[in-house]
């Protein structure tokens, strides 16, 4: 899993594997979803991430994978 965040856009990118996205849902406004040929999901796009989570959400992240990572 990889997660990216590009600032000037305000979008967050979750991507879960490489697969070839084969079609798109849009879950709520501004909430993507990235299916591959089998169904799985493939990423997920988060548009105006910053209004959607307070503070530093990628901090928070690093900090719960690394969390995750010790125990």
């Amino acid at each position: 899993m990889r997660i990216s965040y590009d600032p000037k856009h305000d979008v967050m990118y979750i991507k879960f594997s490489e697969a070839k996205i084969v079609n798109t849902i849009e879950v709520d406004e501004g909430v993507l979803i990235d299916y591959g040929e089998n169904g799985e999901i493939v990423g997920i796009e988060i548009i105006n991430a910053s209004i959607r989570f307070h503070g530093k959400p990628l901090d928070e992240i690093t900090i719960k994978i690394e969390e995750s990572v010790v125990l």
